[in-house]
């Protein structure tokens, strides 16, 4: 086999790498993050984070009761806002990717007014 070819192969092989790895970090880096109103069912705080449990109250729910961590830097200010939502009946609102692993982390939570 000539030096040309071989070198071609290489650049193929190597273009299809590359190309595959992009497809699988892509996915990656655009997470389809979305806000969602919902019922807080269970919170807490655990020994390595705080978690709270949410149904999604859309017409059709993309999740019912699944649980979701808590960024440890917000913890405790989101953990509050899902006990207020808790002692009041109180709908939150959610930014998240609800599909990022087994538990989700919230990245912005608030109350609902007006329910």
């Amino acid at each position: 086999m000539s030096r040309g070819r071989c070198f071609s192969r290489v650049n193929t092989v190597g273009f299809l790498l590359i190309g595959m790895l992009m497809l699988i970090f892509q996915g990656i880096a655009f997470a389809e993050t979305s806000w969602f109103t919902c019922k807080v069912e269970l919170a807490g705080p655990g020994k390595d984070y705080s978690s709270v449990a949410l149904t999604d109250q859309s017409e059709t729910p993309v999740f019912t009761g699944k649980w979701f961590t808590l960024p440890a830097d917000k913890s405790r200010e989101m953990l509050a806002v899902a006990l207020v939502a808790i002692n009041t009946n109180k709908q939150v609102v959610v930014v998240v990717d609800p599909d990022a692993g087994a538990y989700p982390e919230i990245s912005d939570i608030y109350l609902l007014a007006g329910q």
